[in-house]
This record gives structure tokens, sequence and C-alpha cells, in this order.
């Protein structure tokens, strides 16, 4: 067994995830020695028990490789793992990134320098979706890579017509490439691999269920330098995408929408905690005028600009958010260290980290923690 089957095995097994293999992996050190141990030593491991070691254990009786290996070929569906080279750089860099993806399609398309995510409601108006269909053309147009869910409304919007100018989109799947949903987006689906590609952490034939929605939109946050949104309800799935995008420590955009639309609520509620407002596609650009691959192909792009945008957030901080960052800059510190510092009230210093996070001046460590995005400033 060599380490990229290791990967997929792990992946297939139930119940393991990229959580526990990276807990696993701080004492077994590689992913085909954690298949190799005794339910004994792995059950030794915190946040991995009886139950979960037996099923590692004993994965033979659970996981037929050969057998999935076999139905994604035939489907011409290719598996990367992340220690091949086709795996996003920026997944990477997540929490919790795929121990594989299941790729149907350019698997270069993966490697994309520039990811835009484009998600928003299911349920959109003439607006939504015409907004969508201008700022990715546009994104596409300015060599961006479109990457979203597939979904209907927003999704299908974005993947239609970046395919249709004959762009590069990434669908992200919730359930298996065996299974794609909704069935009304197999054409569309078709099309984009002609470009593109299809991608899930999913067995081939896995159906989507609620929890694996959550889980592909970790995915489609992860691989992007930024996340736009365009219509979401207050209770919209986009917005999970944003917040996963949050954590992630990339830079989320939302479009502003009617004041009396239900579908504007989620939009309107990350603009109101700093998240960048687009009406134009320059609104999208201008967050990432530090990247070579952008400047390059901007005109309005150059040495005239004498200030960062982050050194212009800093400038406007209200006095707590201030506070907060002179904090920061000792090091990363618990939500009761910063209170213990700062003596604001814990209520508000959520708050103020929330914004902090959304104007990217502090990101969010596992476990509560969090740090300054750029210490030395």
């Amino acid at each position: 067994m060599n380490r990229r089957e290791a990967y997929i095995i792990l992946n297939l097994v139930p119940g393991v995830g990229p959580v526990r293999v990276k807990q696993l992996l701080r004492y077994f050190e590689t992913p085909e020695a954690i298949l190799a141990e005794k339910a004994t030593s792995l059950a030794r491991v915190h946040g991995i028990g009886k139950k979960i070691a037996e099923v590692i254990a004993n994965w033979a009786n659970e996981v037929n490789l050969r057998q999935e290996i076999e139905l994604a070929n035939r489907a011409g569906v290719d598996l990367v793992t992340q220690v091949d080279p086709e795996y996003p750089e920026l997944l990477k860099e997540i929490y919790d990134p795929p121990l594989c993806l299941y790729v149907r399609g350019i698997k270069s398309a993966l490697k994309s320098p520039l990811c835009l995510a484009v998600v928003g409601s299911r349920r959109t108006s003439r607006y939504g979706t015409s907004t969508a269909e201008r700022l990715s053309i546009s994104a596409t147009q300015a060599g961006w890579t479109i990457v979203s869910g597939l979904a209907l409304g927003i999704d299908t919007a974005a993947h239609a017509a970046t395919v249709d100018v004959g762009g590069v989109t990434i669908a992200v799947l919730a359930g298996g490439l065996g299974r794609i949903y909704p069935q009304v987006n197999i054409p569309l689906a078709r099309k984009i691999t002609d470009h593109g590609a299809l991608i899930s952490e999913q067995p081939m034939n896995m159906s989507p269920d609620k929890r694996a929605f959550p889980m592909r939109n970790r995915i489609i946050a992860g691989m992007s330098s930024g996340t736009l949104v365009i219509e979401a309800g207050a209770r919209s799935g986009a917005l999970i995408t944003a917040q996963q995008a949050i954590d992630q420590g990339r830079s989320v955009f939302a479009v502003p929408g009617r004041v009396d639309s239900p579908t504007s609520r989620g939009c309107h509620r990350l603009l109101k905690d700093g998240a960048t407002l687009v009406e134009t596609i320059d609104d999208v650009l201008e967050e990432f005028n530090f990247l070579p691959q952008l400047s390059a192909s901007r005109s309005n792009t150059g040495p005239e600009r004498k200030t960062s945008r982050l050194d212009q957030v800093l400038e406007e901080l209200t006095e707590n958010e201030q506070k907060l960052v002179d904090v920061l800059r000792d090091g990363e510190k618990t939500i009761d260290e910063i209170f213990g510092i700062s003596e604001i009230p814990i209520p508000e210093i959520l708050a103020i980290l929330l914004r902090l996070e959304l104007k990217r001046v502090v990101y969010q460590l596992p476990g509560k923690r969090y740090e300054l995005m750029n210490p030395g400033n």
C-alpha cells in the first residue's frame, strides 16, 4: 500500500474524516502507519475512541478499494490526494482539508492561481441571476476561475455564464460524482468538465445529505481567495460558506439588494459586519492588488497606490477595534485573555472580532484563539 492508497482508504472508512486523520497523524506520522496499527493503539489517541479505532483497524472489512477505483475509472473520474501535485494549494491551508478529491474534467483546473467562490440563494430573482452572470463573466475575463456548488439559483447562473464565455469553473458537489445533484443540472455538469472540473470528497455513489452540504461549502471557500455572496436569505447556506471563508482567513464580498427583499437580508448582514460591498468586479479585484497574477492583468493597478488596503482599514478602526488589535500585537489570544486585558464586555468582543475577521485584520485559529493577519503592521 502506498501513501495515495492510504489516503483514499481513510477517506472511505466511515466515521473517520480529515480532523480525526490529522489527530492520528500526530502520533503515527503517515496514513499507511495509521492503517497498520492495532485498535488498542489507535484508541489511545484523543478523539478516536474504541469504536472508531476498531473500524480503522478492520478497514479491509469496511472498504473495497479496488471496486471504488474501478468505479471511478469507468466514470472518467480521477482521484487526487493531499500528496498529489494537482491538489489545490489553498485548500491545504484550511483546518480540515479533504483527504481525497474525486475529479471529473481537467485536473489542472484545481491549480488555478486565482479562484473566486460565487454563491447565493437557490430561490433567486432576475436581479440576482443577472448580477451573478455579469460578475462571473467579468471575473472570468480578468483571469479568475469561478468556484460554486452546482445548486439551483446563483450557483447555476455563475457556472453557466462562465461556461458560455469559455471560462474555467469548478463545481463542488455535496454527494459523490456518481450521483450528480440536482439532476436537472446534469447537462450543465457535462459542459463544466470541458474547461473546468466537477469535484467532491465523497465516495462515488454517496448520496448528499444535510451534513454533506456544510462540508461541501468549506471546500468552496477553502480553495478560493475570496467568496462573493449574491442574494442570500437570513438562513441561506451561502452564509455558511461565507463564515467558512471568514474562519479560513479569506476575503468575503457581498452584493447589496432591495431592502424589502428577504433574499437580501443575508447579504446586508454581511455588509453590516464588514464584508466588502460589490457593485462591479473591480470591487473584488481591488482586494487582491498584491497578487502578481492579478496586477499584471490590470492596467489600473500601478505604483500610484500609496497605501495598502490593510493600512487603510487600520486607519479607519473604531476605538475598541483598535484596542483589540493592540491586544493581539503580542501574539494569539483566547476570548478570555482578550477580555482580561481589554476589559471590553465579551459580547462586544465577539462582535468586534467578527468585524475584524471580515476586514481581514484578525484570523481565528482552532480552539477559538485569535491572531493578527499581519502581526508586523
